[in-house]
């Protein structure tokens, strides 16, 4: 997921209410806007677009195995056969008044019956067991499908982009598991070339293998900040922050919550920054959707909030104000915490979206409005999360889940696709203009989502997901039509 905002005027409102800081305060600090030609080049839409859900190496489907019933032997096979005319040297020996050949097909008769009985009933078990749809995904992580080269069979995928000022390409960062399980960053430069990803753009090296990875940058008081968040081994919650002050990797306050992913190959994690994502009007972006313009909303509370798999039913919810050092817990949610979540909450105005997979393997979208001045109704209340009138079913259920201008999933057939959601509170709806990428992406793949200038002079929608194992694949259109490209990301083997 990616998830940069830039400088920001702090503007701060009380009509907002929800008090994620508690106690410590916020230190504000205002800088000149200065104008600039809002037709530039757009950059990133959405922070923290990874979402998802495929962990680890690429896992085997869990399958019942039953056992192939063997027939009773047949009655003429119990006994041994003499040649007509042969005498019997020696009278058989006779167990409780039988003779030992017939005791002993008796014997194999009893344990026939009681092998049959014992198969029997295991596949019946097995079979009126029942599980809800998105609670069968007991994988197991197959060896054989490790990586060798290249990246992580299974890798987590971020996106964290900055400003591109006058035009043309600016600088993106994507964070990626490499095959030696370390967490690294590649950089696609102003020129269109992509750089690092090797043994000098560690990011972490405590990472589970498969760990989905969350991303939100953002530039606030002259100051370009970037959080990690990825799993560790130990299935703890982790983060890992860069800023241009100092220009080195340190440990996040989320790791001193303690907070605890389930364990499994499958694990949704995501962070979203919360508030104005395009803080000043001088930063060049795409339209905010639902604005078409480059709009500054201003909000009382600016950060981030988190989201992870706390079980496979579960998805649990913490918060951070920008310049406060604490995390604090909020809201969970009956979802299915092996796939991946989505978010939208740095557009104007006062609401924040979240969407996840239902238990019924269906996406899944909901609201909340923060304004305690707006009227509140039955149809609108405030502070709590609603769901809208509509869901997208028949998603994978391992998927991962992403927006920038589009929302995007994947389908059980394994191929990505988006949906253009008009964002209203309860009038939330879904448009007809939708989109499939043809080239199927791994079961489960990870992926991320962006938007981004192109060298014709126009813009173009990009999905970085995972097509063979060791792969990073780019998928990249037109912003408004045309067919896809592919590429693959230049990641180093060693």
């Amino acid at each position: 997921m990616s998830s940069p905002a830039p400088a920001y005027d702090y503007s701060p409102r009380s009509a907002f209410t929800e008090d994620w800081d508690r106690s410590l305060a916020i230190e504000i600090l205002q800088t000149k806007k200065e104008k600039t030609d809002v037709s530039q080049h757009p950059d990133i839409l959405s922070p923290g677009l990874e979402v998802c859900e495929t962990q680890g190496m690429e896992v085997a489907s869990e399958g019942s195995h039953h056992a192939k019933e063997k027939p009773f032997p047949e009655e003429d096979e119990k006994y041994p056969v003499h040649p007509e005319g042969q005498p019997v040297e020696k009278k058989r020996r006779r167990v409780c008044g039988t003779d030992i050949p017939l005791w002993l097909g008796l014997t194999a008769f009893l344990v026939a019956i009681a092998v049959g009985l014992g198969v029997g009933l295991g596949v019946g078990l097995t079979r009126t067991k029942t599980s809800h749809p998105s609670m069968s995904i007991n994988s197991h992580s197959n060896p054989a499908h490790l990586s060798r080269t290249g990246a992580f069979n299974g890798s987590g995928l971020a996106l964290a982009s900055y400003s591109f000022g006058s035009g043309g390409y600016g600088v993106i960062n994507v964070f990626f598991q490499h095959w030696t399980g370390q967490l690294r960053k590649m950089q696609l430069l102003e020129n269109g070339d992509w750089s690092g990803g090797d043994s000098t753009n560690i990011v972490a090296t405590d990472a589970k293998n498969g760990t989905p990875i969350s991303a939100v940058a953002y530039a606030m008081d002259r100051k370009s900040t970037v959080h990690i968040f990825y799993i560790d081994t130990k299935n703890m919650i982790r983060e890992k922050i860069y800023d241009n002050s100092t220009n080195n990797w340190r440990d996040g306050p989320i790791g001193a919550m303690g907070l605890v992913a389930m364990n499994d190959t499958n694990v949704g994690l995501q962070a979203c920054w919360y508030g104005s994502f395009y803080g000043n009007a001088d930063y060049i972006h795409a339209p905010i959707p639902g604005t078409g313009a480059n709009t500054t909303s201003q909000d009382q509370l600016i950060g981030m909030h988190l989201w992870y798999g706390a079980s496979p039913t579960q998805l649990n919810e913490v918060t951070w104000t920008y310049n406060t050092s604490q995390w604090y817990k909020q809201d969970f949610i009956t979802a299915n915490g092996h796939a991946g979540i989505g978010c939208y909450s740095w557009g104007p105005g006062s609401v924040s979206y979240v969407m996840w997979v239902n238990l019924d393997n269906a996406v899944q979208m909901a609201w909340k409005d923060l304004n305690s001045t707006v009227e509140e109704g039955a149809a609108h209340p405030v502070n709590t999360w609603v769901n809208t009138t509509f869901t997208i079913p028949n998603v994978n259920p391992k998927t991962s889940l992403g927006y920038t201008n589009y929302f995007y999933a994947q389908k059980v057939d394994g191929r990505l696709s988006g949906w253009n959601v008009s964002w209203d509170a309860e009038n939330t709806t879904l448009s007809g203009d939708s989109f499939t990428i043809p080239k199927p992406a791994l079961d489960g793949s990870h992926f991320s989502v962006t938007a981004l200038p192109n060298n014709s002079g126009g813009d173009s929608l990009v999905v970085l997901d995972q097509q063979n194992g060791t792969d990073i694949t780019q998928n990249f259109r037109d912003f408004t039509h045309g067919q896809w490209s592919y590429s693959d990301l230049p990641v180093p083997q060693t």
